[in-house]
């Protein structure tokens, strides 16, 4: 698998029909569409994945055999690698692919020398035994307003 930095307003035009696919699959089971739309346009939109860029996010889309299959992104935060976004597509799951994304977040964090940390919808049991699988540890639990009556009930896991 390969990863390609996104950086440009046409590297995120390109890469944003796949988020939209992904989350609308994903996440409309767990929290429902009217939030998965919510959040797309406020917090995954073409202009503020921009911002979040210009900020020092580094997003990357994943590739396999030149087809863009999802994405991952993080940031630097205190003591953390905080991997704020880690989305496959349906079709790719399974197939060892988020070991391989983990090996990368591993090297990174020990070149680094900084822990991991990433948050996941309390309702999110797949990705939880995911991420506990590859060694992540929950450590809390955050509830967030985001706007418009939703909240996001996740946890905090650390590794």
């Amino acid at each position: 698998m390969e990863k390609k930095k996104i950086e440009t307003q046409q590297e995120i035009a390109v890469l944003y029909p796949v988020i939209v696919e992904i989350w609308q699959e994903w996440f409309t089971p767990i929290i429902g569409a009217k939030q998965v739309d919510f959040m797309l346009d406020n917090y995954q939109s073409k202009e503020n994945i921009e911002a979040e860029i210009k900020r020092g996010a580094r997003y990357f889309a994943l590739l396999k055999e030149d087809e863009m299959i999802g994405y991952t992104a993080y940031e630097i935060k205190d003591t953390a690698i905080y991997i704020s976004k880690l989305y496959i597509k349906k079709e790719f799951r399974g197939q060892g692919l988020m070991r391989e994304i983990f090996t990368w977040y591993d090297n990174l964090s020990e070149k680094l020398g900084l822990k991991q940390q990433l948050r996941v919808n309390r309702n999110n049991a797949h990705s939880i035994a995911v991420y506990e699988h590859c060694g992540f540890k929950i450590v809390a639990t955050k509830d967030d307003e985001i706007g418009n009556g939703f909240i996001m009930n996740d946890y905090i896991l650390e590794k």
